[in-house]
């Protein structure tokens, strides 16, 4: 498990003390509350800056991701903690393309995501103290619940090689949440994001590259007195077609908090985190009587992460167009 230092603002035996018999503090050791962001790193690497043409769609996404966290504090005492989280979300959206007079001369889009799924988060400590005894604890928390739903809408431009994107989303905090459960899916606070991406495609050759970057502007979560930094994320992917149905790519993003964490429920601080991944994908699109029908799976493998969980993400999508 990968060991993390923490800033000197971190208090001293007794603070510890708190993070061996308080579960909450473990898990938000990390980057953000809980260490994740209402926004999917790696959403955007394939296909970003392309709007669909005008019509109804619905798309299914299953999200896994596995990761672990390590931090050392040494003062007065030595406090070892580590988290280990597992989750598998299901995201069920739905898209609509209205067929309208051009806005800011692009397409505009509106969307509407349902987040629903399995968390599993566990924490164990180890505090030893100078001359004296060696404390250890260790919790977890498992459970099933629906997440904050998620309102979208954007504008998007091009009719190629190149093609662009401005993307807007809402986290709307009314999902299943308690300050008491470590495995929430729900955020209990207001999240906004804002995401511009770029898409270039080559048809004669199948070639194409993808770039993506936004900003997650977090609200504070009133249940934890925990107010969130912001968050940069950077994706971009290079693929391509080996044939009509079959699209192969490389993908990748980078991840920084921008700003720092604050509020009364921020015991550890500002701890601005970071993380980068890389990965392979893959995209096929199908035809079931009539229907066009895409599939596409990405693997994330993270590194170099700071402050923040590191693991591997698989992120799989169904779209289906529903009609004009």
């Amino acid at each position: 498990m990968k060991k993390i230092k923490t800033n000197s603002r971190v208090s001293l035996l007794g603070g510890s003390i708190i993070a061996l018999t308080s579960f909450g503090l473990a898990e938000r050791a990390h980057a953000v509350e809980g260490a994740t962001g209402f926004y999917i790193l790696g959403s955007r690497t394939s296909l970003g800056g392309i709007v669909a043409p005008p019509g109804t769609y619905t798309q299914q996404s299953f999200y896994y991701y596995e990761g672990s966290n390590g931090a050392e504090i040494v003062r007065n005492g030595k406090l070892e903690l580590g988290v280990d989280a597992k989750a598998l979300l299901g995201l069920a959206s739905l898209l609509w393309v209205p067929t309208t007079d051009p806005i800011m001369g692009g397409r505009p889009y509106l969307s509407l995501t349902l987040p629903y799924g399995y968390k599993d988060v566990s924490a164990d400590g180890t505090l030893t103290v100078p001359g004296g005894p060696v404390f250890r604890a260790e919790r977890g928390d498992d459970s099933f619940t629906f997440g904050d739903p998620v309102v979208g809408g954007g504008i998007g431009w091009g009719q190629g090689p190149v093609f662009g994107s401005l993307n807007f989303l809402v986290n709307v905090p009314i999902g299943d949440y308690s300050d008491t459960r470590s495995s929430n899916i729900a955020f209990n606070r207001w999240a906004y994001d804002v995401t511009g991406a770029v898409t270039w495609m080559n048809p004669e050759t199948g070639w194409q590259a993808n770039f993506a970057t936004g900003v997650t502007f977090n609200g504070e979560n009133d249940d934890t007195d925990y107010d969130s930094g912001n968050e940069l994320h950077v994706e971009a992917s290079v693929g391509k077609a080996i044939n009509e149905k079959v699209t192969l790519s490389l993908q990748g993003y980078y991840y920084k908090q921008i700003t720092g964490d604050s509020g009364d429920g921020a015991l550890l601080g500002d701890f601005e985190g970071e993380v980068s991944a890389l990965g392979p994908a893959i995209a096929w699109n199908s035809d079931w009587n009539g229907t066009p029908v895409s599939f596409e799976a990405r693997w994330f493998h993270e590194f170099e992460a700071k402050n923040r969980l590191e693991g591997d993400a698989v992120l799989f999508n169904i779209t289906i167009p529903l009609g004009g």
